[in-house]
């Protein structure tokens, strides 16, 4: 689907079906450097629940256009513009890494317009080694692989995969090629200079999820369990063996923490 923003074209995934008036809305917001390809599994399977998944690329990423935004909150900024286009009052936030300080900004922001947040491989502050800024800078494709290496756990790379016939490893170096040259750059910058996230955590007062991954080395387990200490209504799960890219690495578990999740809150809102 594609759908005009601030002037600009946003290419986003419905999960293969069509909004209707009348369902709730999950919104999934990905992590640095990636695009809507982080929710293949979850967008899909929510939209044929029933729900209406947006999963958009951000500007400068995948196929949509535009610069790549600076800052966390300029970015909330936007994804509450996307909101607006696409006629959601409300929406279920979905949020891995980066995207769950998007999560955080947008609840601080409007939180009449966020009726829940999970937060995926995040937590309230998401540090960058500045090595890393400086490659993506300078050799964005060095950069690529060390934050892939990074990313996935130990089984993605032995190619013990989710994804019959395809590569953990080999995917996300192609998604990240994908976007402009300077999204992953701007992204960690964006992470490293934002620093409202435990005023927002401790300010949520919507229904919230942490999905945490044993094997984290970007955003290790303890930050996401920071984080999950922060907020007066949360709920927390690890999955063990998963590095950072749980919605990939461990969709089974993550897609069944989500239903699960969900299903309580139409449950609270039918009762």
């Amino acid at each position: 689907m594609k759908i005009g923003v601030d002037g600009n074209e946003v290419h986003l995934s419905t999960g293969g079906r069509a909004h209707e008036a009348g369902r709730p809305f999950v919104m999934f917001l990905h992590g640095s450097g990636f695009d809507r390809h982080s929710w293949p599994l979850q967008s899909r399977a929510l939209a044929y629940d029933g729900y209406n998944v947006i999963a958009a690329d951000m500007p400068g990423h995948g196929l949509s256009a535009g610069a790549p935004l600076a800052g966390i909150e300029t970015q909330a900024e936007w994804a509450l513009k996307l909101l607006d286009a696409l006629g959601a009052p409300q929406a279920v936030l979905v949020g891995h890494s980066q995207g769950g300080l998007i999560a955080l900004e947008m609840a601080k922001k409007a939180p009449q317009r966020v009726r829940a947040i999970v937060f995926i491989g995040s937590a309230a502050a998401i540090p960058v080694n500045p090595q890393l800024i400086e490659q993506a800078e300078n050799d964005r494709f060095a950069a690529y692989a060390n934050m892939v290496d990074w990313a996935y756990g130990p089984d993605a790379h032995m190619h013990e995969n989710t994804w019959p016939g395809a590569s953990h490893i080999h995917y996300a170096l192609q998604v990240m090629s994908m976007s402009d040259p300077l999204a992953l750059s701007t992204d960690l910058k964006s992470c490293a200079a934002y620093s409202g996230g435990e005023d927002a955590a401790r300010g949520l007062k919507c229904p919230v999820m942490c999905i945490l991954a044993s094997q984290d080395k970007m955003t290790p387990a303890k930050a996401g369990k920071a984080l999950a200490g922060l907020i007066a209504d949360c709920e927390m799960h690890v999955i063990a063996g998963s590095g950072h890219t749980l919605p990939t690495e461990r969709p089974r578990e993550v897609n069944a923490l989500l239903r699960a999740f969900l299903s309580r809150l139409d449950a609270q809102a039918a009762a």
